[in-house]
């Protein structure tokens, strides 16, 4: 692990409908946050867990107003919008990973030196709602990292402005127990030849291990198994290796009893007792 890596931030699956996905997370034990917006069609409802992470469950429900890829501009943009439709379109499921980030404009930098696609950082702001009805202002900046090799696993970092305004007690209690993400698990046919993409986004070190190699996110781990490891790891999982890399799994502890591994919504939630 280096000094430059990065706990996870976040994780963004990609629903079809929010309602019934929020109701099948809710029926696992978990708080959500009321329904909110983004200024480019998307919906999303959040899960936030006391460890500092979260997982967010996202809708396109305005598709007409999602801006498109716009990979030739200088710099090029990237779109989170278009990103998810296009992943919905071939399945629902884990469609991106987001670490915690301090300065887009930096990351943006490193990701570019260690030689990998880069685009525009992105900012913006929007009203969440409180636990007691009212509204206040949340903002963000984002820094987005691709490879050619991953049409369907997405990479950022996110900076929150107004943590204060975000971070809410009454969201981060949960009758399953649920403290923390601890780990991603990522599939491809090749984990190696991914390598210096996730260390360079992640700005850890990797690691082999049995079936794929284990990429240190400063606490964390983004774990990447080969399909056949995956499957001997996660017995029930359904995985298309036709579709390239996919993000299946993510290891999350609870100070509860330890149910078993449950798919929820096309991620498999693994679970472990807190530390």
């Amino acid at each position: 692990m280096t000094t430059d890596s990065r706990n996870i931030d976040h994780i963004a699956v990609a629903v079809r409908d929010l309602d019934a996905a929020a109701t099948a997370y809710e029926r696992l034990g978990f708080t959500l946050t009321p329904r909110a917006q983004h200024p480019w069609g998307t919906a999303n409802r959040l899960i936030q867990l006391p460890g500092g992470n979260f997982i967010e469950l996202l809708e396109i429900d305005r598709p007409g107003a999602l801006p498109p890829h716009e990979p030739e501009a200088q710099p090029p943009h990237f779109s989170f919008g278009a990103f998810n439709r296009d992943y919905l379109a071939r399945r629902e499921g884990m469609a991106m990973l987001v670490l915690a980030g301090q300065d887009s404009r930096a990351d943006v930098e490193r990701f570019r030196a260690a030689g990998l696609d880069t685009y525009a950082p992105f900012d913006f702001e929007r009203s969440a709602p409180l636990p007691d009805g009212t509204m206040a202002k949340v903002a963000f900046s984002l820094a987005f990292a691709s490879h050619p090799a991953t049409p369907l696993a997405g990479f950022f970092t996110c900076h929150s402005h107004y943590p204060e305004n975000f971070w809410k007690p009454a969201y981060m209690q949960h009758a399953n127990g649920a403290q923390e993400m601890v780990e991603v698990v990522l599939a491809a046919a090749e984990p190696a030849a991914l390598s210096n993409f996730l260390t360079g986004f992640s700005g850890g070190a990797a690691t082999p291990i049995d079936g794929g190699i284990a990429i240190a996110c400063a606490t964390h781990r983004l774990t990447v198994l080969t399909p056949d490891a995956a499957r001997a790891r996660y017995p029930d999982l359904d995985l298309d290796p036709a579709l390239g890399p996919q993000f299946i799994a993510v290891v999350m502890t609870t100070n509860s009893s330890v149910p078993a591994a449950t798919d929820a919504g096309g991620v498999i939630l693994e679970w472990r007792p807190a530390a």
